[in-house]
């Protein structure tokens, strides 16, 4: 039994489980146990059932496990959850589809239960290659189950489709130009087909179909962390993202001060000011510090955007940072090495890593403190051996995520089969040391299932089947957990708090619907949570534990 001196009473005691505390074999810690005790929001005791039974008469509720496997509450280290939960409520989600009568039967209800001319939206999180028919449905299978709504689904980045009346609601005709940085698709006689590509087509819609009021988007934060929590979600670092204001936040600042926030959430907050990035980050610290917030909400760092001149997007596209642009990336790493914030940035190609980089090592022989703040990068996709070599300089870490899952077979278009099937290079970032955060970069370039995720870095492969990961690339299944807690915790500094469920450490926890270290890897992304813990409180229970603890 590992405990501290046990308390008089217990909140929660679990027992007869298969607990992964989470610890490496070099910890004192053990690595599996059957019990563990909770009590004002941190772990107490854990141990054998037997060694942990004399606290049950003390016990406020016990929770027999059945053999169930827990796991510490999964953290997912770069997600987009604050500019997904404005519209959370207003919009449809597609993550769980797989045919496209499913999703035409969502849209057909939605139609039904909205008022004539309101917006039915999917935007993101999903990509028609995960249906059946790999295709999305057409403009006159739209106008079929919803001719009087207007109607957008969008796939994550890459494709949109509208039917008739989002047309016409967006004032676009066969006879309409292109909107700036977007494309209207047409059929061989000119008409459109209703899909639309590129950013600035999706803007057009996006900003007529989702205006939120600030209830709304108070509760889509709401709901959206309700749905995390039954993934087993305890904690997400938030990485800002294009045009995230300030007054973004205000939803999530709501719940936090009213204290209905269930799920942790770190902030990395982004520049927004496309040409003044500079003085959105001065504006930026002059408010809060780092770390300003408490055990609930807490503002980590920048990024993922530090400046936009050097944000390569998705990485289909040739890209190249300026000079000007980068000479303000670097004044802009100077006065967060100065104010000891740290820095995650988006650099999907080797070539803008490498440009980032560059700034980040004049900053460390400037100051030598860089390499103190734990820096991140955030995916690395393409990253060659020596800048993995750099990174690993600098002390910094890397977020990736299984973005492949999804996009594979579209990146191979573009870089060839042998540099998907090793992006991102994780064996080359284990080989150096690097810290490795599992994450989702959900919700719109992503769905934001975790357990797709460690099943992705567990098997490599594709929704399709098309193409799967180098073996050197592949995790075991701790491994991959490891990324999704403790590993996740490091980027900010908490991994001393959360990420193992050991005497001490935060009672964040999820009891999972299969046993992801006995089931087949298959398996790994169907699993769900059927109790998940944050802080000793329950934030889900499916019915069997709802029922046994009424």
């Amino acid at each position: 039994m590992t405990n501290s001196t046990l308390p008089a009473s217990i909140d929660v005691l679990l027992t007869n489980g298969r607990i992964w505390t989470g610890s490496e074999a070099q910890d004192s810690e053990p690595n599996e146990v059957s019990a563990i005790a909770l009590r004002d929001g941190i772990v107490v005791a854990i141990g054998s059932t037997e060694e942990l039974s004399t606290l049950a008469p003390h016990s406020a509720r016990v929770i027999d496990l059945h053999g169930r496997r827990v796991v510490p509450g999964l953290i997912d280290s770069h997600i987009h959850a604050v500019r997904a939960g404005l519209t959370w409520s207003l919009s449809l989600h597609f993550e769980d589809i797989r045919t496209l009568a499913e999703g035409l039967a969502l849209v057909a209800t939605a139609a039904q239960e909205n008022a004539e001319g309101e917006w039915i939206t999917v935007t993101g999180g999903w990509h028609s290659r995960q249906l059946d028919e790999a295709r999305l449905p057409s403009r006159a299978q739209l106008d079929a189950v919803a001719p009087n709504n207007p109607v957008y689904l969008q796939e994550l980045y890459a494709t949109a489709v509208l039917n008739s009346a989002g047309l016409a609601a967006c004032g676009w005709d066969d006879h309409s130009d292109d909107p700036a940085h977007g494309h209207l698709l047409r059929d061989e006689f000119g008409h459109l087909t209703g899909e639309v590509v590129g950013m600035g087509a999706f803007a057009v819609v996006l900003a007529l179909a989702l205006r939120p009021t600030m209830a709304q988007s108070v509760e889509g934060t709401r709901q959206m962390f309700a749905e995390f929590a039954t993934h087993g979600i305890t904690t997400v670092l938030d990485g800002g993202g294009l045009f995230m204001t300030p007054d973004k936040y205000a939803p999530l600042y709501r719940l936090w001060n009213e204290d209905r926030l269930d799920v942790r959430t770190r902030l990395f907050v982004s520049a927004w000011t496309r040409g003044d990035e500079r003085g959105d980050i001065a504006t930026l610290m002059l408010f809060v510090h780092p770390d300003f917030g408490d055990g609930l909400l807490q503002v980590a760092g920048l990024g993922e955007i530090p400046h936009l001149g050097c944000h390569d997007m998705e990485g289909f596209d040739e890209f190249s940072i300026s000079d000007d642009a980068f000479e303000e990336f670097v004044d802009i790493t100077r006065k967060c090495v100065a104010e000891g914030w740290r820095m995650s940035v988006h650099a999907v190609l080797d070539s803008s890593l490498g440009r980032v980089l560059d700034a980040w090592e004049l900053v460390e022989r400037e100051t030598g403190k860089l390499s103190t703040l734990r820096f991140s990068i955030v995916h690395a996709d393409q990253a060659c051996e020596r800048n993995v070599e750099r990174i690993a300089a600098l002390g910094a870490g890397v977020m990736v995520q299984n973005r492949m899952n999804l996009q594979a077979t579209d990146y191979v278009a573009t870089w060839g089969s042998d540099a998907v099937r090793s992006a991102p290079p994780i064996s080359l970032m284990r080989k150096h040391g690097i810290v490795i955060g599992g994450g989702t970069d959900a919700t719109r370039a992503n769905r934001f299932s975790p357990w797709a995720s460690i099943g992705w870095l567990v098997t490599g492969e594709t929704v399709d089947g098309a193409i799967a990961r180098d073996d050197e690339h592949l995790m075991s299944v701790e491994e991959a957990l490891a990324c999704f807690t403790r590993q996740a915790a490091w980027f900010v500094g908490e991994e001393e708090r959360r990420g193992r469920l050991v005497v001490g450490f935060d009672a964040d926890l999820c009891v999972l619907s299969l046993d992801a270290l006995r089931c087949q890897p298959s398996e790994l992304s169907s699993i769900r949570s059927d109790l998940t813990i944050m802080g000793g409180r329950i934030t889900h229970a499916a019915a069997i534990f709802a029922q046994e603890n009424d």
